[in-house]
C-alpha cells in the first residue's frame, strides 16, 4: 500500500508526518496555450508551497527584505511615488523569483524541435511576453487542492 493509500484508508496516519518519511512529492500542470480543441499544447509543471524549492526562495527574499529593513541607508519611504515605486518592484521581483522556483518543467516548449530547458531567462522571456501566465503560476500555487497526493 502507497502512502496515498495509506491516507485515503487510515484518515491521516501522524507516522506520515516524521522526518523518516518520504516527502511527498506532487506537480501540478499549468497548461497556458492550447489547440484549437482546446487540449494541453504547452505548459508549465510546478510544485507546491510544501516543496524545498518554495520554502528556500520565501527564506531567501525574506532574510534580503529583513536585512534590507535594518540598515538605515536601504530603508524605503513609501510615502513618495519613488518609494512606493521601489517597494512595488521589490513586489515583483520576489514573485517572479517565487514563480520561477517552484516550476520545475515547461511540457511543450520548443526551440529549434527541442524541448526548452527551464531556466530564468527563458521564465523572464516568457513572463515578460504573457505577464498573466506569471498570475497563473502564483494562483495556482495558493490552490493546496492541486498539490494534494492523495
Amino acid at each position: 500500500m502507497n502512502i496515498a493509500q495509506k491516507i485515503a484508508t487510515a484518515g491521516f496516519d501522524i507516522s506520515l508526518l516524521s522526518g523518516d518519511a518520504a516527502p511527498v512529492e506532487k506537480t501540478h500542470r499549468v497548461s497556458v496555450l492550447f489547440d484549437d480543441e482546446g487540449n494541453h499544447r504547452a505548459g508549465f509543471d510546478m510544485v507546491g508551497k510544501n516543496s524545498e524549492q518554495y520554502r528556500a526562495v520565501i527564506r531567501e527574499t525574506s532574510v534580503v527584505a529583513i536585512k534590507r529593513s535594518q540598515q538605515k541607508k536601504q530603508q524605503i519611504d513609501a510615502k513618495t511615488d519613488d518609494g512606493a515605486g521601489t517597494l512595488f518592484d521589490l513586489g515583483e521581483d520576489r514573485n517572479f523569483k517565487i514563480a520561477c522556483a517552484v516550476i520545475v518543467g515547461a511540457p511543450g516548449f520548443m526551440d529549434k524541435g527541442e524541448p526548452v530547458a527551464v531556466t530564468t531567462e527563458f521564465l523572464r522571456a516568457a513572463f515578460t511576453k504573457f505577464p498573466t501566465w506569471q498570475d497563473r503560476i502564483l494562483a495556482e500555487l495558493e490552490a493546496d487542492a492541486n498539490f494534494l497526493a492523495i
